[in-house]
């Protein structure tokens, strides 16, 4: 008798026997359905106990439960804006505003506002999907929320990610110093060695100057 092979959903992690669909989370297991499952994976999570092991999933596709009802504004959540932390829906950035509130303020709104009436804050889109939100203060650079939610065919099977990209800074503050400018590592690196090669000179400089003092002394007392 042949032994029944077992097989690991690599969506949800559930072991089951082989067949062609997840018992646990209905994902085909065909090869070229996961690899449309995989198109779907990003950095954001809605919190659900009976699927705990999911993978987390695109801002598009995020953005479209909260459209349809699916998130509302108590679900928790976390993504790139949260920087990975649970939060209530009406506070991230990026969802709020699609569930009628502003993240910053609290502020009731349209979901097709770009910015906050109240508080002028911008409302975004984070689609990078490399980007978890954890490199800096600020979640990567977000767009205006211009496109469609629904995804065509091409689009989804396109699973290459754009690179991660360092967010801009705020013109408030002050820029980065250029990696061979003044305020660089090799910069001050080279500005010791300059130093120490002057307080080398002026003590040597010094000792000289000491040595034709004792000497002029030591040659006027013989002279004398």
């Amino acid at each position: 008798m042949s032994k029944q092979r077992i097989l690991v959903c690599p969506i949800c992690g559930e072991t089951q026997p082989e067949s062609s669909l997840c018992t646990a989370c209905g994902v085909s297991l065909v090869k070229d359905k996961l690899l449309i499952a995989e198109g779907g994976i990003g950095p954001w999570w809605v919190r659900d106990e009976e699927l705990p092991h999911n993978p987390g999933m695109t801002y598009d596709h995020l953005a479209d439960m909260a459209r349809r009802g699916k998130v509302e504004r108590h679900t928790l959540l976390r993504g790139p804006t949260t920087r990975q932390l649970w939060t209530v829906a009406r506070r991230v950035a990026g969802i709020a505003h699609l569930l009628e509130r502003c993240h910053e303020c609290g502020t009731h709104v349209n979901p097709k506002d770009r910015a906050c009436p109240e508080c002028n804050v911008s409302f975004l889109a984070y689609r990078d999907r490399n980007n978890l939100g954890l490199e800096e203060s600020e979640p990567s650079q977000g767009e205006i929320d211009g496109m469609s939610s629904f995804l065509n065919d091409t689009m989804i099977l396109n699973t290459t990610s754009k690179p991660l990209s360092m967010p801009e800074r705020k013109t408030s503050e002050p820029s980065e110093p250029h990696e061979d400018g003044v305020g660089s590592p090799q910069f001050r690196a080279v500005q010791r060695r300059l130093e120490s090669t002057l307080r080398a000179k002026r003590n040597l400089t010094i000792a000289l100057v000491i040595i034709a003092l004792i000497a002029a002394g030591l040659g006027f007392m013989a002279f004398t």
